[in-house]
């Protein structure tokens, strides 16, 4: 099936391993060859070399799979998309306004997101009911990742788009750009399209706007245009740890100025 149309807090883990963008291979359970199965999960979680990272690599966790993730660690979706493209209500649950929505692939909907982090949980605060880290977009404002995140932490990403596969032209600025939910369907099916494309045939999307079993079709129509590529995901994180990632889209751009000196 292919798509159609507060109170602030900081959480500091330590280090990663990205999901390199184009994997395609039974032990990540990723990439397009994948995209319609969301129980394919890691079969080899463990990293070959050195102790595991936190967190400790790409999983899904709409597969429910204890064991794509080393022991003690869980699948933490590191999704903020809410409704409407507000910010997630993660320090005021059940709050709704212009400014706060329902997170869609986390918190308390985490299962069903198809993009996640084993976190070793436990080892830092957590406003969340399941202890994984705040999920946050490394797009948003300054001022939007310091209420979110916390002073002298940034929102860090930990995977990468494939810039083959997730970039789109924009038909106002004709320049590359990562691809969103919203350019469905003028730009893109969604669907295998797309390498780290979140919720790829819509599943998740029918779940959330179907309360009750009864499907919503505005509210299936607001998680499609919430939906993103890796670039509009992260945990919030210290900022001396957090690495610089370039624009891999927009680097496709003449002119483009680097971010990572």
């Amino acid at each position: 099936m292919k798509l159609v149309a507060v109170a602030v807090l900081s959480l500091v883990l330590v280090g990663c391993t990205d999901r390199k963008a184009g994997e395609d291979d039974e032990s990540t359970g990723t990439g397009t060859g994948n995209a319609e199965d969301p129980t394919n999960a890691m079969s080899d979680p463990t990293p070959t070399t050195g102790e595991p990272d936190n967190p400790a690599g790409f999983c899904k966790p709409v597969a429910q799979a204890p064991e794509a993730c080393p022991q003690d660690y869980i699948c933490c979706s590191d999704d903020p998309a809410t409704t409407q493209g507000r910010l997630p209500n993660y320090f005021n649950p059940g709050k709704v306004d212009d400014k706060y929505g329902v997170p869609i692939f986390s918190s308390n909907n985490n299962v069903l997101s198809y993009s996640g982090q084993c976190v070793d949980i436990g080892g830092f605060a957590s406003p969340l009911a399941n202890g994984c880290p705040v999920p946050c977009n490394p797009t948003w404002a300054e001022a939007q990742q310091a209420e979110i995140c916390g002073v002298g932490s940034t929102c860090c990403p930990f995977q990468v788009v494939d810039p083959n596969k997730d970039c789109v032209i924009d038909p106002v600025t004709n320049e590359w750009r990562a691809v969103r939910g919203s350019d469905i369907p003028m730009l893109t099916t969604w669907g295998s399209s797309h390498t780290t494309n979140q919720d790829p045939q819509g599943k998740s999307c029918t779940l959330f706007a179907s309360p009750g079993g009864m499907l919503d079709q505005e509210a299936l129509a607001d998680c499609y245009m919430q939906l993103s590529v890796a670039d509009q995901r992260g945990f919030c994180y210290a900022k001396e740890q957090c690495e610089c990632h370039e624009d891999l889209c927009g680097q496709k751009n003449p002119g483009y100025v680097l971010r990572c000196k």
